[in-house]
């Protein structure tokens, strides 16, 4: 894929995250995330890297962890990978519900803050990625 896909793509992830932050929280962090992954699949790009072929993992999202990290040290910014990683896990709560005792829409309407956390680290996430290309 070519790396205006993937912005085109982080693009409109985040489009639809703010389109149903109020009425679906818990798609909307999972949307952040997606788009957060097309982000760093778009600067991967640009830079030349292939993600799945220099950081072989036993998934995709693990190689794109193991970028992440690394890519982080390089820009020495930790940031980027703790950003990452948080919109990996809520987003990984929103859709598998691991220790909520409610369903994922519900605890993200109570949590406001948790949707809110997400659409920063998003946003962290795009502005060290922009700065850095």
């Amino acid at each position: 894929m070519t790396s205006n896909h993937y912005l085109e793509q982080a693009q409109s992830n985040q489009q639809a995250a703010h389109s149903v932050e109020k009425s679906y929280p818990d798609w909307a962090v999972t949307m952040c995330f997606y788009a957060a992954l097309h982000w760093v699949e778009h600067y991967a790009c640009v830079e030349g890297s292939n993600i799945e072929q220099e950081y072989p993992g036993r998934s995709p999202h693990e190689s794109r962890r193991d970028y992440v990290d690394e890519l982080a040290r390089r820009l020495r910014n930790r940031n980027l990978r703790n950003a990452y990683e948080d919109l990996e896990k809520e987003s990984r709560k929103a859709r598998y519900l691991p220790g909520l005792n409610t369903d994922a829409k519900v605890y993200y309407t109570e949590n406001k803050l948790k949707v809110t956390n997400s659409f920063q680290n998003l946003q962290k996430i795009r502005q060290i990625l922009n700065d850095n290309l």
